[in-house]
């Protein structure tokens, strides 16, 4: 009888143990569920990353990582384009660069950077007056070496940002393999610094809005897939489309040869290339610098995308965005990347295939 009731107190005994650990164990799945939740729990900050739309550039579209660099002022540059130089530096690194025609029967460019930055850029030129009706349409800063009379006038007239090596030697150095005027260089860490050292970097309003193809499929035209502008004294430039680029570009030729960045090697693509036809082009003085009417309105020509179509641009005042529409009234869209603005006087020769 006594083992009995010994084993009955035993069971008991186990079956409370038993019950204890149970209930000691019944807050594990709730870690458990805890910790899972943990793994795939989303912070505010993380929320707010994921849940934030891609930041785009507003001068070529492309996307950027860093929506601080979009919020800069743009800085335009003029490039020397004087044959036998060599190739230039940092145009590839361009949202958009114009190419126009100064004294000599040659052309000078002048890259826009907004969001991508170039370690070297140059040669940096002098200034020229009506280089400035363009730079002024993005509110850019303008980067240059001297200035002609007519610049110079313009510039304290206009009150534009003049960056100007002449007062600003820490911003730009010269290269011994060139000689001079051609060996003035800078860089758009350099330019963007100086304009953050004057409080001028993101104080500024941006005046204009450009619109960009979502489906470039749609677009339709005439096929154009080799463009060929001549300029005075035999100086010829050419695009030529590449459908094996991302997306599809023109690539640059000057006088029949690849046009390349002198810090890469790589030949300058474009993605949208827009001819501008103007009036008034004419000799200023003895020096052969020359004037041309980039305000008020008239036809141009548009090649993306391998096609190609008619054009009108207009422009209020010098410090108005030139716009650009097609032939029925619309707002012309641009490919994303690069655009270059060929700016020729009425009657240049422009043909394409």
């Amino acid at each position: 009888m006594l083992n009995k009731k010994y084993l009955v107190f035993v069971w008991a005994a186990i079956l409370a143990l038993s019950f204890a650990a149970g209930c000691r164990r019944q807050p594990a799945p709730a870690r458990e569920a805890a910790s899972q939740a943990g793994e795939t729990a989303v912070s505010p900050v993380q929320q707010e990353a994921v849940s934030a739309p891609p930041a785009y550039c507003p001068l070529d579209g492309l996307p950027v990582e860093n929506p601080e660099l979009v919020a800069r002022r743009p800085v335009a540059v003029m490039i020397d384009n004087l044959p036998g130089i060599g190739p230039q530096s940092g145009l590839d690194k361009a949202c958009w660069v114009f190419e126009i025609l100064v004294e000599g029967g040659i052309t000078r460019l002048m890259p826009v950077y907004l969001h991508q930055d170039a370690s070297v850029v140059g040669p940096v030129r002098s200034a020229r007056h009506y280089f400035l009706d363009k730079a002024l349409e993005f509110g850019a800063a303008y980067s240059h070496c001297g200035w002609s009379p007519q610049a110079q006038r313009d510039i304290q007239r206009l009150k534009v940002i003049s960056l100007n090596e002449f007062y600003l030697p820490q911003v730009y150095w010269r290269v011994r393999s060139k000689k001079e005027p051609h060996n003035v260089y800078t860089s758009t860490d350099r330019l963007f610094q100086e304009l953050d050292r004057r409080g001028l970097l993101t104080n500024y309003s941006r005046s204009w809005e450009l619109e960009f193809h979502d489906d470039p499929s749609a677009l339709s035209g005439p096929s154009a897939k080799r463009i060929t502008l001549k300029y005075p004294g035999g100086y010829t430039v050419e695009y030529r489309w590449d459908a094996w680029i991302t997306d599809g570009g023109y690539r640059r030729f000057v006088n029949g040869r690849p046009h390349e960045d002198a810090e890469t090697g790589q030949q300058l693509v474009a993605k949208n290339i827009l001819i501008q036809f103007v009036d008034g082009t004419r000799v200023l003085d003895g020096e052969g610098r020359l004037d041309m009417k980039l305000v008020g309105q008239g036809i141009g020509r548009v090649f993306q995308l391998g096609v190609t179509y008619e054009a009108n641009w207009s422009k209020g005042s010098r410090t108005d965005f030139t716009y650009w529409t097609t032939k029925d009234g619309q707002t012309v869209k641009l490919a994303r990347g690069q655009t270059w603005v060929e700016v020729v006087p009425q009657g240049a020769e422009v043909s394409w295939e």
